[in-house]
């Protein structure tokens, strides 16, 4: 086909919908993604290790950002902080050249440890839980018993910090009460917990990549971090109370397995939120470098899908599954993929 048939086909004729990823091989026609779908209506993007993810996923967020769009990545392995710098490799600045390109640095917020990520904000979550979410983020199941004193202590409460929830706990005469100060004391000392105000709004600004940087956090900490705010979040945008934001998962395996791999603590709110954040104005970018490990729920509501170099067969099955009229050809040209 010749060029003007390719750029008539694939173009979006309102240039503010429209998302630039690059350059179509040995053309000069631009390839652009209708944000407006990937906003609305989820995203997947799955490859191998070493194909290119993070790369393109930057280069994704750099597009919605220029539309003044909100972003919230949770980043298991801090690889997202580049974004606030300009490219600083002649290299790169020369290839960007071609395409009409400046390096450019993004306004970005990293929260995390700020002993690990240089210049990161501390992550803190508040310790305002209810009886049935106190029950479910404790590390380990308990006993009716357990569940009784946890109940009761709760029920005589003003305040819901961990240290008053402990003092509480050990005034019952139950014996049940010994292995559950043990938990609530294992959540204490994971640091994460804060009495102040929080404000779960500023994780969500016009304009701007919120990072949470979960560079040297305990997977259990990671957990209920995004239980927590992806909670909170979800909610504050059936109410209005903070603006469309577009929400990206990296290796979306471990915070939304399939069943069969185990249940963490945020897999319900990653269900609901795949569900019917689109409702909402609250769009998901689930990325995994394992397909057939992540929640086909999940990955089944992803209307969009950009997909990478992938050769483990497990991981082609869980592919052509959830996306429709995938055909045996282009599993094939799907192993064959250069990287990026």
């Amino acid at each position: 086909a010749d060029d003007e048939f390719i750029a008539d086909t694939i173009k979006i004729d309102d240039s503010k919908r429209g998302g630039h990823l690059g350059t179509l091989s040995g053309r000069s026609i631009e390839v652009n993604v209708d944000l407006n779908k990937v906003l609305t209506k989820h995203l997947s993007i799955l490859a191998k290790s070493g194909s290119g993810k993070p790369y393109t996923v930057g280069v994704l967020l750099e597009e919605i950002m220029e539309k003044e769009i909100p972003v919230l990545v949770i980043d298991p392995h801090g690889e997202y902080g580049s974004l606030r710098r300009p490219n600083p490799d002649q290299g790169a600045k020369e290839k960007l050249k071609q395409f009409g390109l400046q390096p450019k640095g993004y306004n970005v917020k990293e929260w995390g440890d700020p002993d690990i990520v240089d210049g990161a904000r501390p992550l803190k979550i508040p310790h305002d839980f209810s009886t049935r979410e106190t029950k479910e983020i404790l590390p380990k199941s308990q006993t009716g018993a357990q569940q009784a004193v946890l109940y009761n202590a709760l029920k005589k409460m003003d305040s819901s910090d961990l240290e008053s929830l402990i003092h509480t706990v050990d005034l019952d005469d139950s014996t049940a009460k010994y292995q559950l100060i043990g938990m609530l004391e294992h959540l204490q000392s994971l640091d994460i917990f804060t009495q102040q105000d929080y404000s779960y709004e500023k994780l969500v600004e016009p304009g701007t990549c919120n990072i949470l940087n979960f560079k040297g956090l305990d997977p259990y900490v990671q957990e209920l971090v995004v239980y927590k705010v992806v909670k909170e979040l979800f909610q504050k945008r059936k109410e209005k109370a903070v603006p469309p934001f577009f929400l990206v998962v990296e290796e979306a395996h471990n915070f939304a397995p399939e069943r069969s791999f185990g249940e963490k603590q945020c897999s319900d709110i990653m269900r609901t939120v795949a569900s019917e954040g689109r409702k909402f104005g609250l769009g998901l970018c689930v990325v995994s470098q394992r397909p057939a490990r992540v929640d086909k729920n999940v990955l089944s509501q992803c209307s969009t899908q950009i997909l990478m170099k992938i050769t483990n067969p497990n991981d082609l099955r869980a592919v052509s599954k959830s996306v429709e009229n995938l055909t045996s050809e282009t599993q094939e040209e799907i192993k064959n993929l250069a990287v990026g």
